[in-house]
């Protein structure tokens, strides 16, 4: 039975394939970072939001809250 590729080309198409797949993984990566950093700071942001107003945001948060359960007790 022949051979399809020699030695060689195997080695040539694995060093190819790899490569790609390193540059996809520092990519892959990169995004990650990037959004990492970006949730990072805008978890940031929030906080500072809610440490100025802290009580705006509960009785926010507690009107939502009964919004929701309403929304969800809601016989149809």
């Amino acid at each position: 039975m022949d051979k399809i590729f020699d030695e060689k080309q195997l080695e040539r198409m694995e060093k190819g394939v790899r490569e790609r797949l390193d540059k996809g993984a520092n990519s892959a990566r990169e995004a990650f970072d990037t959004g990492k950093k970006f949730v990072g700071e805008k978890e940031e942001e929030m906080a500072e939001h809610i440490r100025a107003r802290p009580i705006e945001w509960v009785a926010g948060a507690f009107i939502a809250g009964l919004l929701f359960g309403k929304l969800l007790s809601r016989k149809d």
